[in-house]
């Protein structure tokens, strides 16, 4: 009876650890390239470092948010929404980018905040859809969307000033090990809360509500996020990171106590994903035909 009652216990315990085996190993493996690139001078080791490096501490937030949500996403959902989202969130948020400056001239913070931010939320926001997941599962893939952004984005960094510093490891090691530091608190975190909010909607009581609440998180999400971009010292990104990072874990705290296991969405086909549009936007649907 002892046995079969520690189970869960156990179990939990597993989950909420987890995260510290995949910080463990991932250090390591970075460790291990970064010893065989200095012993070898191979370039080709640099990919490598710049993947392994960037992605650790990413993979290790989404590891340890994840055990938060008991049941719910499968890891394989989780995987493929960021992939996906990261893909999307940093081809959609540079062209536009892009665009902008080549219209206007200029890119201020807002506007990159307001970007970036959007463009995280377009997976999530298909997903929404087709499923009906609770704000809790928002937590979950918001964060691995915002993560997997964050990756994609922090590779891209590092490989310009690899090639601005001539090769200087030193200086892409430290711009690693200060991204990684702050991502938690910087994308994983903002996405978290804009995608907890977007999944919460379907599930108001009065949708309109549901909808400013999620302008007015959003809103906020934007503001962080070009907060962040307008600093200019370490000092400044941590309280700033701290502060997001709390606001997720509030957030969280908040969902689990309001919000206790719900039943996973059901797959649905074709006019699933119509009856979610129309329910998304509060309107009336004819009965389905038989």
């Amino acid at each position: 009876m002892t046995a079969v009652a520690d189970r869960p216990v156990r179990r939990l315990l597993s989950l909420q650890l987890r995260w510290i085996a995949v910080l463990v190993v991932g250090s390591a493996l970075y460790a291990a390239v970064l010893v065989a690139l200095l012993g070898t001078g191979d370039v080709l080791y640099v990919p490598s470092l710049l993947l392994v490096g960037a992605a650790v501490v990413p993979l290790t937030f989404i590891t340890f948010v994840g055990g938060l949500r008991r049941g719910g996403l499968s890891f394989a959902q989780v995987a493929t929404a960021a992939a996906l989202g990261g893909v999307v969130g940093i081809v959609v948020a540079g062209s536009l980018e892009y665009e902008t400056v080549r219209q206007f001239g200029s890119l201020p913070t807002w506007t990159i905040g307001l970007i970036e931010e959007s463009a995280k939320l377009a997976v999530p926001a298909v997903i929404l859809l087709w499923r009906k997941p609770p704000p809790l599962d928002g937590v979950v893939l918001g964060v691995a969307v915002g993560s997997a952004f964050a990756v994609l984005e922090t590779m891209g960094y590092a490989l310009v000033g690899l090639l601005q510093s001539g090769g200087n490891l030193d200086s892409v090691t430290q711009l690693l090990l200060v991204r990684s530091v702050s991502e938690p608190g910087g994308h994983a975190a903002w996405t978290g809360l804009a995608c907890a909010a977007l999944f919460s909607i379907r599930g108001s009581r009065r949708r309109w509500l549901g909808w400013l609440r999620f302008l007015v998180v959003f809103a906020g999400v934007v503001w962080l996020h070009s907060t962040w971009d307008s600093l200019a010292d370490n000092r400044g990104y941590l309280i700033l990171g701290t502060g997001s990072l709390i606001l997720l874990m509030a957030a969280t705290w908040w969902l689990h106590r309001d919000h206790p296991e719900q039943e996973p969405a059901r797959r649905g086909g074709l006019w699933t994903a119509r009856a979610a549009f129309v329910d998304y936007l509060d309107l009336s649907l004819p009965t389905r035909p038989r």
